[in-house]
C-alpha cells in the first residue's frame, strides 16, 4: 500500500548515487566520541537508529577538522588524523546498511573553540559572543583571540581537504561543510566577525575567499564524485551580520562547487541568537522554511531546509510546494527514531512527539531525550521492541498518574507485567496538565495527549479518584510498588501570603484566577519566566523578583531555551530584579529586601508565586515499607522535584529490570 508521502519518498540521484527519500537526519553532536576523538560503538548505534528508522540521509554532526585548535566541544570526532578512519568506517557502515546515505559535518570553531592554556584564533581578533557572555558571568575579561595569519589560513584550508579525504577513505560519499552559525567559515564570510583589511576581508568577494578556497581544496583532494552539502545561515539575525541578499550572492559564487545548500539561520556563537537555529517550544514550527524558499527561487542548487519541522506531514507540504528538495530534522527523530517508518506504516498515533524542550541540546553529556528514555542508550536498547520481556510476570502497582507514573506504566506493560495505576484525580497527566496550559506550549500539549492515549490503550488497569493508603496497597499485594505521587507548590510563609490577590503560577497559567494589570512574579525559574511571558504578551505590566543572583534566572531550563527566553522577556519589557527577597505582601504590592539589606516596596495588584515545588514525602513515607523495601521505587517529583526528563527516565528505569 502506497503512503500519502509521495514527495517525501520520491527518490533522487546525485552524481550517480541514489537517495531513497528526501529526509535528512540533520547533524547533532551526541558527545559519544572518545576523549581523543575516535568513534565509539555508542556513537555507531546512535546514528544507526536514524537509518534504521527510515531516514534517507544521516549526517554525523560537528566533527573537528583540527583537534588542536578547531574543536568546540568535548567528545567530538577528530577528523585531523588518519587514526579516525577505522572507527569512522563503522559509523558509516551502521548507517549505510539500511540504504541511507551517510554524511558527516566538517567544522572548525575558530574563535568559538574551547582551548585550555592557548588562545583561539579566528578571522579577526574578536571573542565569540559565548565567550563574552561567559566571561561577564565569571567576572573576568574574555580570552584573547588571535587573528589568523597567512600560514594558519593555508593550513586550515588543507585541514578541511584532508578531513574530507579521510571521510572518503572511511566510506563516506557525502560530506557537509559547516559554513553557518558563527563557526570559522562563517566568521570569514560575515561582516560581523571579519574585520580584516587584507585580501581575506572587506568586500563580499574578499570575505568569501576563505570558504571558496576550502571548497576548492576539498574538490582537488577528493575529486568531483564527492557530494558536498554546504550549511549556511541565510540570516544571522543580528545588526551587522549576514543578511539574505548577501548570502544569496555568495551562494552564486559557490554554485558550481557544491551540490546541496543546507539553509539555516542564526548564530550558535551568540547566546541570544541560538534559538533561531534550534528553536524552543515558544517559536513556530517550520521556522526557517521561508529562507529555503528564497534560496530555491534564486539559486540553481538542491536545497535542504531545517528548523522545527516536526513530522512527515510538514515535510510533505514543504516538498510538494517546491520550497525545498530535502527536509532535515533532528529532535523529532531523537524523540522517536521510528517516526518515518511509523508514519508510512499506518502507525502515526504511536509516534512519540518531540516537545522542543532542547534538553537534548543543552546538557553537554551523552545525548538523552526528555520524552524518549532509550535515546542515547542504543547499545542497551537499540529499539523500543528490544526492551527485554520480564522473566516472570509480576503485579506492579503504580501510585500516581503523572509523567513518571505513566512512563513506568508503559514500560511495565511492554515487559509483560500486570499493572494497576492509581490516580487520585479524575484525569492523568499530573503537573503536565498545568504545565501545558500556556499558549506557546502546543508541543507539550501534543505530548500529553499522546501519552494519555498510550496509557488508555495499554491494557493497564487505571483507577481514578483514589487516594492510595496502606490498606489499598495491602489489599493489592503487589510484587513491586512504584511511588510517583509528585509534589505540591512551595508557598513561602510570609505575612500577607493568604491575600486574595496572591496566586500560584499554575493556577494563573490555567486561567483559574483573575490577574490584574500590574503583576509581580516571585521566582525567576522556568515556571516564573514562562508565566511572566504569557502575562506580558496579554498586555500586563510584569516584574519578576528573584532572591538569588542573575545566574539563577531560568537556570532550570536547557541552555538554548534559557537564552531565548531571557531575550523574549527583555523584548516584552519584563523587568527582572535579582538578589531581592520578598518579606511580606502588602495592600499595594510586596515589601522586599535586597542583598545589601535595603528594603523597598514594589507596587502590584496581583502577586504570582513561582517559588518551586516540594516533594510529597509524607505520602511516600506512608507507603514505602508496605512490601519488601527492595521492591519499592520512589520516582519523579516525589523523589526530588525536577523536570519532565527526570520523570520520564525515572519511570523507565524503575521497571525496565523488574
Amino acid at each position: 500500500m502506497q503512503s500519502n508521502y509521495k514527495h517525501v519518498f520520491s527518490p533522487i540521484t546525485i552524481k550517480g548515487l541514489d537517495f531513497k527519500n528526501r529526509i535528512e537526519a540533520s547533524p547533532t553532536l551526541p558527545f559519544m566520541a572518545t576523549p581523543d576523538g575516535m568513534a565509539t560503538q555508542e556513537l555507531v548505534e546512535y546514528h544507526r537508529s536514524f537509518a534504521r528508522g527510515g531516514a534517507g540521509i544521516v549526517t554525523v554532526g560537528d566533527s573537528a577538522v583540527n583537534f588542536a585548535y578547531g574543536k568546540n566541544h568535548e567528545a567530538q570526532l577528530d577528523l585531523g588524523t588518519d587514526k579516525v578512519i577505522t572507527s569512522l568506517h563503522k559509523v558509516m557502515e551502521g548507517i549505510a546498511r539500511y540504504g541511507a546515505m551517510a554524511s558527516i559535518e566538517l567544522n572548525h570553531g575558530g574563535n568559538n573553540t574551547f582551548l585550555k592554556g592557548r588562545h583561539p584564533y579566528g578571522a579577526s581578533s574578536l571573542p565569540s559572543g559565548v565567550e563574552e557572555y561567559t566571561a561577564a558571568m565569571e567576572g573576568r575579561l574574555p580570552i584573547e583571540v588571535k587573528e589568523m595569519i597567512q600560514d594558519q589560513i593555508n593550513n586550515v584550508i588543507q585541514d578541511y581537504a584532508n578531513a574530507a579525504r579521510r571521510c572518503m577513505a572511511a566510506g563516506f560519499k557525502m560530506v557537509m561543510v559547516h559554513g553557518a552559525h558563527g563557526h570559522l567559515l562563517s566568521q570569514f564570510l560575515s561582516p560581523l566577525t571579519n574585520k580584516r583589511v587584507d585580501r581575506w576581508g572587506g568586500s563580499l568577494e574578499n570575505r568569501a575567499r576563505f570558504p571558496i578556497a576550502v571548497l576548492d581544496a576539498i574538490r582537488k583532494k577528493c575529486g568531483p564524485g564527492l557530494i558536498i552539502e554546504y550549511r549556511i545561515s541565510l540570516d544571522e539575525k543580528t545588526p551587522g551580520g549576514l543578511k539574505p541578499d548577501e548570502v544569496i550572492e555568495f551562494l552564486k559564487m559557490i554554485e558550481d562547487k557544491i551540490d546541496i545548500v543546507h539553509v539555516s539561520a542564526g548564530l550558535l556563537s551568540v547566546p541570544s541568537l541560538m534559538h533561531h537555529l534550534i528553536q524552543p517550544y515558544y517559536l513556530p514550527h517550520k521556522y526557517n522554511v521561508h529562507y529555503a524558499e528564497m534560496v530555491k527561487k534564486n539559486i540553481n542548487l538542491l536545497v535542504t531546509t531545517v528548523g522545527s519541522i516536526m513530522n512527515l506531514d510538514h515535510a510533505e507540504k514543504i516538498l510538494s510546494e517546491g520550497w525545498a528538495d530535502f527536509v532535515a530534522m533532528a529532535r523529532p527523530l531523537l524523540a522517536d527514531p521510528e517516526m518515518i517508518r511509523k508514519s508510512v506504516c499506518g502507525k502515526k498515533e504511536y509516534i512519540r512527539p518531540c516537545i522542543r524542550c532542547n534538553w537534548c541540546a543543552g546538557i553537554f553529556l551523552p545525548t538523552r531525550c526528555s520524552v524518549n528514555p532509550i535515546m542515547g542508550r542504543n547499545i542497551e536498547y537499540p529499539t523500543e521492541d528490544s526492551i527485554a520481556p520480564a522473566v516472570k510476570r509480576k503485579k506492579v502497582v503504580i501510585v500516581g498518574g503523572g509523567p513518571a507514573g505513566m512512563q513506568a506504566t508503559l514500560t511495565a506493560i511492554k515487559r509483560g507485567h500486570d499493572v494497576v495505576l492509581y490516580e487520585m484525580t479524575d484525569h492523568l497527566g499530573g503537573m503536565l496538565v498545568t504545565g501545558s496550559k500556556l499558549t506557546f506550549k502546543e508541543d507539550l500539549r501534543n505530548y500529553l495527549e499522546w501519552l494519555i492515549a498510550q496509557i488508555e490503550k495499554s491494557g493497564a488497569t487505571i483507577k481514578y479518584n483514589t487516594e492510595v493508603t496502606a490498606d489499598v496497597i495491602k489489599k493489592e499485594e503487589p510484587d513491586a510498588l512504584i511511588i510517583a505521587v509528585g509534589a505540591t507548590p512551595f508557598i513561602p510563609n510570609v505575612p500577607g501570603i493568604n491575600r486574595p490577590n496572591v496566586h500560584w503560577a499554575g493556577d494563573v497559567d490555567a486561567k483559574k484566577v483573575k490577574v490584574g494589570e500590574k503583576v509581580i512574579v516571585v521566582g525567576a525559574g522556568l515556571t516564573g519566566a514562562e508565566t511572566a511571558l504569557e502575562l506580558a504578551q496579554l498586555g500586563k505590566k510584569v516584574t519578576i523578583i528573584e532572591m538569588m543572583g542573575p545566574d539563577a534566572i531560568i537556570k532550570d531550563a536547557a541552555m538554548i531555551t534559557r537564552y531565548g527566553l531571557i531575550e523574549l522577556l527583555s523584548k516584552n519589557n519584563i523587568q527582572i530584579i535579582t538578589n531581592t527577597k520578598m518579606e511580606a505582601i502588602t495592600d499595594t504590592g510586596i515589601h522586599a529586601i535586597d542583598s545589601n539589606f535595603d528594603s523597598k516596596d514594589y507596587p502590584a495588584d496581583t502577586i504570582v508565586l513561582a517559588t518551586g515545588m516540594k516533594a510529597r514525602k509524607d505520602k511516600v513515607n506512608e507507603l514505602r515499607r508496605l512490601i519488601p523495601e527492595t521492591e519499592v521505587f520512589i520516582i519523579g517529583d516525589c523523589y526530588q522535584p525536577r523536570n519532565l526528563a527526570s520523570a520520564t527516565h525515572d519511570g523507565f528505569n524503575s521497571v525496565v529490570e523488574i
